[in-house]
């Protein structure tokens, strides 16, 4: 039950620490301090980034509803 708990704690702590990464890239973006490339690469580790989040969203979800 304790292990549970922690592991749930960290997916939160983790959503959110990714979340927070996000709002500074947005930011970063809006103020034109970013540069839009439009290499493979990066738009691999987007694409994974993006996996990460939903992932964690959906577990989330269904940890606290079942």
């Amino acid at each position: 039950m304790l292990s549970g708990f922690i592991i749930a704690v960290a997916l939160v702590l983790g959503g959110l620490a990714v979340m927070r990464f996000g709002i500074f890239q947005i930011r970063k973006f809006k103020k034109g301090e970013t540069r839009v490339t439009k290499k493979v690469s990066e738009q691999i580790a987007f694409f994974i980034f993006f996996l990460i989040i939903l992932g964690l969203i959906i577990y989330s979800i269904n940890d606290f509803l079942f």
